[in-house]
């Protein structure tokens, strides 16, 4: 019975997974990333060696005390931290470019100029208009800003379809000039309204937020879930599993974001009693974002994305993704997930979205009974955001053994628990593969036929 409504749920899903393929705006969108994805790669990977590596709370750098190399390896780390900012703007303009491009495409319309004025206006939305030195809201640039992109594209896309009066291109075109000429200023209207617009939008925003359009969603996020309410455990696994939803759209959500550089008054309270009392046990608040998310929402990385990438490396057969997963290991043991959520991709991707929203909230689970019942202690040291999500509660406990022991059974168990999507998305491939052929044999035909 279990079995067979297993089959069921995996046929219906990719059944979901194939509509959403279809649809005009994702499969902008999918084309868009593919693109997109050599970019990603590089960011996240110099970021991997930014946070990781070189900077001095970062995870390796500790461990490998590279202090001792002197300030030249974090002037090294300076130097390629703004390498970092400057490919998260590229990132994010190449982006909110390609999205317009691809929509232009689809409906037939001037996808270069289309493009060109999504990239634009993508930079006037994130311009800092509080700021008197002429600067940009750089925190919603990079990965974060995707959605962003996306809808960015897409409105600019919807403002070019609108048919504007040819009064400007009613000259005779006789050469490649005059053409090229005519091209151009039939987009003057429309790139127009997009720059009024954007303008618009961006110091509207900038009289409620100075985060930008990003922060007003990341603010009040923030708001419900590091406030009080995250001393409470069903408050912590909503908030996980809004911010994993959040990841299926390409938004990062506050709580996945670095947190642990600093202490909230619950972690500042639960180390004091550490230092105290000489053992974590009986630390004033162990349920706590830091306690459950980070230390056991975390094991399998970012959103279950360390257990998938493994997974897919186990039983997939999907070359794309294979590749993937062998790129994207490291930095993802690191809590970096960019190079699987837009390689594979995870964005608007339903095959993996129930274990991505499953995974995180099964570990807490099992750590908060765990915790609650005094088997582990809470972790209440400051420890490296970059550090692998498995030894998070080895570290942020001083080194309990039965921590590390919990952390590697749920690693193991989420690995199991993707394989049956794995092997879902190599049926959906090779769907694919067939419907691929059956349109070129189609093709074919019907062009002997003419």
């Amino acid at each position: 019975m279990m079995k067979q409504l297993g089959k069921d749920f995996h046929i219906r899903n990719a059944e979901v997974a194939l509509f959403l393929r279809d649809r005009p705006m994702t499969s902008v969108i999918r084309h868009s990333l593919t693109i997109l994805f050599p970019f990603v790669l590089m960011d996240v990977l110099l970021s991997w060696i930014d946070g990781a590596w070189l900077r001095p709370d970062g995870f390796y750098y500790q461990i490998f005390q590279f202090k001792r190399a002197g300030s030249a390896l974090i002037e090294a780390g300076y130097s390629l931290s703004d390498l970092v900012i400057m490919l998260n703007v590229v990132v994010s303009i190449c982006a909110a470019y390609l999205v317009g491009y691809y929509y232009a495409e689809f409906f037939h319309k001037d996808k270069m100029t289309t493009g060109l004025a999504s990239g634009a206006a993508y930079i006037i939305l994130n311009y800092d208009y509080r700021s008197p030195d002429n600067l940009f809201l750089f925190d919603n640039f990079g990965l974060r800003g995707l959605f962003l992109a996306f809808v960015t594209g897409i409105i600019v896309g919807l403002i070019f379809r609108i048919p504007f009066s040819n009064h400007f291109s009613s000259h005779q075109v006789v050469t490649e000039d005059d053409r090229l000429f005519s091209r151009s200023q039939r987009m003057f209207f429309p790139l127009a309204i997009v720059i009024i617009l954007f303008v618009g939008i961006g110091f509207s925003l900038s009289l409620v937020t100075a985060a930008g359009p990003l922060g007003i969603l990341n603010e009040g996020i923030a708001t419900l879930t590091l406030g009080k309410a995250t001393t409470h455990v069903f408050a912590i696994l909503a908030s996980a599993v809004i911010s994993n939803l959040l990841m299926f759209f390409g938004l990062a959500s506050p709580i996945a974001q670095p947190r642990l550089t600093g202490f909230t008054t619950y972690s500042g309270a639960n180390y004091q009693f550490s230092q105290a009392h000489h053992t974590s046990f009986g630390a004033p608040y162990p349920i706590t974002l830091h306690t459950l998310y980070d230390v056991f929402g975390n094991i399998s990385g970012v959103g279950g994305m360390l257990a998938l990438m493994i997974a897919i490396l186990l039983v997939g057969i999907v070359h794309r993704e294979r590749r993937v997963a062998y790129r994207g290991l490291l930095p993802t043991l690191s809590n970096m997930s960019g190079i699987g959520l837009v390689g594979l991709p995870m964005i608007f991707n339903s095959i993996y979205l129930l274990p991505m929203l499953i995974v995180p909230v099964f570990n807490m689970l099992v750590g908060a009974v765990l915790i609650k019942s005094r088997i582990i202690p809470p972790a209440v040291y400051r420890i490296p955001w970059t550090t692998p999500g498995i030894l998070q509660g080895y570290a942020g406990t001083g080194g309990d053994i039965a921590t590390l022991v919990v952390a590697i059974i749920l690693f193991f168990l989420d690995i199991i628990f993707f394989i049956p999507f794995v092997k879902n998305g190599n049926r959906l491939q090779a769907l694919l593969i067939t419907r691929e052929r059956n349109h070129k044999t189609e093709t074919g035909r019907d062009q002997n036929d003419q």
